[in-house]
């Protein structure tokens, strides 16, 4: 009971060091790793588990969605870019991928067992009409070497297939991480260009009042 009353508050200063752990770390590929990322932060003074880090990190990505699809309905506004938006930004897309990596490899395993009942389906069909039939037992050799054949060549045709499937997979990932870091680096660049504007601003300023 005690556990569930204890309440964790994050500061600004913990939130940062989580993201960058979990944008390090990626445990939406491998769930264990939010242990480490728990452990990351733990060793930097900021005692919390793999549970919470996770709720937590979910939390930000639900609230960075609310806002982001809050500042894109009004017109006009100019969305300012900070390292905390930044990581949210990196993340978000990063679970979204993975998301997309497990619903595809699901849609895949779904479809080779369906391809495999198939198989069976019309092996046990074709012994069930030889017996049928009366066939004498030569010609149910002939039939049973006829179906080993031809579950022999759908093997080899779905193994060349995987191999491709394989191939284009790995091709279409490697585009996708191209493009992860190029958007990563052109919303740092923004970051910088923002954060010189900013500072640009304030010599501006500053120099206006010593005029004065």
């Amino acid at each position: 009971m005690s556990e569930r009353k204890k309440q964790i508050r994050f500061s600004e200063k913990d939130d940062l060091l989580l993201l960058r752990e979990v944008l390090a770390k990626n445990p939406f590929k491998d769930r264990a790793k939010w242990t480490d990322v728990s452990d990351a932060i733990s060793r930097a003074g900021f005692t919390v588990d793999g549970r919470r880090v996770r709720e937590r990190t979910n939390l930000l990505l639900e609230h960075h969605r609310k806002n982001d699809a809050e500042s894109k309905k009004k017109s006009g506004v100019s969305e300012e870019y900070d390292e905390k938006t930044t990581l949210l930004d990196d993340i978000l897309e990063l679970k979204e991928k993975e998301e997309r990596v497990k619903e595809s490899e699901k849609e895949k395993k779904s479809a080779d067992d369906q391809k495999g009942k198939d198989i069976r389906k019309r092996a046990l069909e074709n012994l069930s009409k030889d017996e049928d039939q009366g066939d004498q037992t030569p010609k149910k050799r002939n039939s049973t070497t006829n179906i080993m054949e031809y579950l022999q060549t759908k093997s080899n045709q779905e193994s060349e297939y995987k191999k491709e499937e394989l191939k284009l997979r790995g091709e279409e990932l490697k585009l996708q991480r191209e493009r992860f870091e190029l958007e990563r680096e052109e919303r740092r660049e923004r970051v910088e260009t923002e954060k010189k504007e900013k500072a640009l601003m304030l010599q501006l300023l500053q120099k206006a009042l010593n005029q004065k």
